[in-house]
């Protein structure tokens, strides 16, 4: 059996273009994960960290058990499998370090690219498609007739995950997985003054969740929707980057093969991944699929379903609040 290939054998474009992160950030992830992954059994032909990593690294990447194989030399798809399950538990198990919500405070605030204030984060859902479960076949099946799993995410004003909720089924409404959060508890608990998460419609306006106004009905309530929309822009190029960089979780390249708990945990670690690529600023353009110069499409929203919830006047005079805002900046 020949050797499997060292990523660092490779020249630094092509461990962007395989592995969608840079070699000193695999180096990194080796040593972190080293104590987790090295072989417990003392057998002579187990597979070294690094070959763990970056298996389990060129599947997120391509979304192809044969591409993990092939690029691996050596490596079997039993032991290719064996590597990611190891890879993704080591990986959960350090996700606070990488994903973290931060205090909600003045100094958690950010101003948006759309110049919308007091913004502690931008919330969304993205859909991860997976085989029919054998149990409980139509909660998977979503809004465009697909079996999937709604993970719920949060960014920043730079496009960093500071929150993931991925546990449940794809006809799960948006409303309802953040409603059943922990995110949600903490901010119906603090009410933070001044500071919200922004959400599309598809979430019930609340006094820390501003959505957009249904039907506007001046210059400055539109103009308090357009800035909103700029805003939520960075959500969506960031769940537009995250299937650019791991084709896994794009349905072009097909449904996972794999159980609810293992998509998510999947799911999980291409957000961790995420965040060490933002932060190591690695090349998007690198980033991109193979043989596509623009990167696969991004999939088109799912249908939204306005929650049918009652709106607390608290809540509507904290967005009046902002429009009156807006409406003084335009005079």
């Amino acid at each position: 059996m020949e050797a499997p290939r060292s990523f660092l054998d490779l020249t630094e474009e092509q461990v962007l273009r395989r592995y969608r992160l840079d070699k000193a950030a695999i180096a990194g992830l080796c040593s972190e994960l080293g104590s987790d992954l090295e072989s417990l059994t003392g057998r002579s032909h187990a597979l070294p960290v690094a070959v763990k990593v970056t298996s389990a690294l060129t599947f997120l990447a391509s979304g192809s058990f044969q591409t993990a194989t092939r690029d691996t030399t050596g490596i079997s798809q039993s032991a290719m499998s064996n590597c990611l399950a190891q890879f993704l538990e080591a990986l959960q198990r350090r996700a606070a370090r990488y994903i973290a919500f931060p205090a909600p405070g003045p100094a958690a605030a950010a101003r948006t690219p759309g110049g919308f204030p007091g913004v502690l984060g931008l919330v969304g859902s993205l859909h991860v498609a997976l085989r029919a479960p054998s149990e409980n076949e139509l909660a998977y099946r979503n809004a465009r007739n697909y079996h999937s799993m709604n993970m719920q995410l949060v960014c920043d004003a730079r496009g960093a995950i500071t929150n993931v909720v991925a546990k449940y089924p794809g006809s799960c409404p948006n409303a309802a997985v953040l409603e059943n959060s922990a995110l949600a508890r903490l901010l119906d608990g603090t009410r933070p003054d001044g500071l919200w998460l922004l959400g599309d419609r598809s979430y019930p306006l609340k006094t820390w969740l501003m959505t957009p106004i249904l039907f506007p009905c001046s210059a400055a309530e539109e103009h308090y929707n357009v800035r909103h929309h700029e805003a939520l822009a960075v959500l969506r190029q960031t769940c537009a980057l995250l299937r650019r960089r791991f084709r896994c979780l794009d349905k072009a390249s097909g449904s996972l093969q794999y159980a609810p708990q293992k998509v998510c945990q999947i799911f999980l670690a291409c957000c961790i991944l995420h965040n060490i690529a933002l932060g190591r600023r690695m090349p998007l353009d690198l980033a991109e699929a193979e043989g596509s110069p623009d990167g696969p499409e991004a999939e088109p929203d799912l249908p939204m379903q306005t929650p049918f919830v009652q709106i607390s006047s608290e809540a509507r005079a904290v967005r009046a609040r902002i429009v009156q805002q807006f409406k003084d900046a335009l005079t």
